[in-house]
């Protein structure tokens, strides 16, 4: 993880070491309406898993937002997780993530860091433009009860609905 940066310019590597709980990394973007109307699922869900080890963390993969910016995105949406830029897209790639928001949660194991899910919040939004009332399956509050029970994941994927992440020129 030589280009993931938090935002005082340190690399971080956001997965789970041995011993640490899972870590659930939220892809996003300042500008899309998407991510943004997912704060308070994210803080709710934060609030409830936090607690019981898991470690939340934005990735912003647009190498054009600064941290002044993404400091102001935070606050403007009480977004209140660590940040992280990742402008060479390592964890993209990692992750395979295509959109914002989509999320990708990793627990440790004895061969390092694994991802058990990737994909949705949540299937409110059907498709771009097209969202559901409310939610009728909650992808990602599943796989972290999941997890809070002790049970072992077998990866999954599930379709994001969001702002696509730019490929980098």
């Amino acid at each position: 993880m030589a280009a993931v940066l938090d935002l005082a310019g340190n690399r971080v590597d956001p997965r789970p070491r041995s011993g640490a709980g899972p870590a659930v990394l939220v892809f996003v973007r300042t500008d899309c309406p998407i991510s943004n109307r997912y704060a308070p699922e994210l803080r709710r869900l934060q609030d409830r898993f936090a607690r019981k080890g898991v470690a939340f963390w934005l990735v912003y993969p647009d190498p054009a937002e600064t941290p002044e910016a993404i400091r102001r995105h935070q606050r403007d949406f009480g977004l209140g997780f660590r940040a992280l830029r990742d402008p060479q897209h390592e964890l993209v790639r990692e992750t395979q993530a295509t959109v914002t928001p989509e999320t990708a949660v990793f627990v440790a194991s004895a061969d390092g860091p694994r991802i058990v899910y990737r994909g949705r919040i949540d299937d409110r939004y059907v498709d771009f433009g097209r969202s559901r009332p409310a939610p009728t399956t909650r992808d990602l509050r599943a796989v972290l009860q999941a997890l809070a029970a002790g049970s072992t994941l077998t990866p999954r994927t599930t379709p994001a609905v969001g702002c696509f992440i730019a490929p980098l020129e």
